[in-house]
């Protein structure tokens, strides 16, 4: 094909003439389609796409901060707000993933409610507070249900009785995890779908150009 002159008057001569041009025409569209300029395009918003997905985790990171926050505070509306901004935040803006959070303040104040719903009203309050202390460690190794009966059987054996078993506490329900939406169509979203397209743009402006070559090249052997 190089050297060719597709303007040559042999080519016209073949009883083809449109089909000539319409060859020709293809070619220059394809010439004029210079990979260099696309692979620029493609650095710059590869960049740019990597700048904002970087804004979109540190993002969710601060939001994420101010849940836990929202969670030392004990207050439940204000964990729910936190909930509701980061929730957001992640359906709206990819590469926003964050860790599953435990919801730690509430959860203390789930079994500490419970374990005092199970208190005995006649009890000793300077043994009951004793033993609660006491029973801290079991509470760390078997949950809400383990710290109740290690309290009852202390209680017990001080020759307190009536101390009741305390509601279990799922710890599961305490745990907050949200997942981050795929493609969203914010600034980074939008910047990949450039980088995507300039890619195809590329591999179709090859593959087209070598393609179109071979035809040619068979349709125009015998000149």
């Amino acid at each position: 094909m190089k050297g060719w002159n597709w303007r040559d008057k042999k080519y016209q001569n073949l009883g083809h003439g449109d089909a000539v041009k319409r060859d020709i025409h293809v070619l220059n569209f394809l010439k004029g389609i210079k990979i260099w300029q696309m692979l620029v395009l493609l650095l710059i918003f590869s960049m740019l796409a990597a700048v904002f997905l970087r804004l979109n985790s540190l993002g969710a990171l601060d939001l994420y901060e101010n849940l836990k926050a929202a969670d030392k505070t004990g207050d439940i509306v204000k964990v729910e707000k936190a909930a509701k901004k980061l929730q957001n935040f992640m359906a709206g803006h990819m590469n926003s993933a964050v860790p599953r959070l435990p919801l730690q303040t509430l959860y203390d104040q789930a079994v500490d409610k419970a374990l005092e719903a199970a208190k005995p009203v006649d009890i000793d309050q300077t043994l009951y507070q004793k033993v609660t202390e006491e029973c801290a460690s079991a509470w760390y190794s078997g949950g809400s249900r383990a710290r109740a009966r290690c309290i009852a059987e202390k209680i017990g054996a001080s020759g307190d009785s009536g101390y009741a078993e305390a509601e279990s506490i799922t710890p599961d329900a305490y745990y907050i995890e949200f997942s981050p939406t795929r493609w969203s169509l914010d600034a980074a979203g939008i910047t990949l779908f450039i980088c995507f397209l300039l890619v195809l743009t590329v591999v179709l402006r090859l593959v087209a150009a070598i393609i179109l070559r071979i035809i040619l090249k068979f349709k125009y052997r015998a000149l």
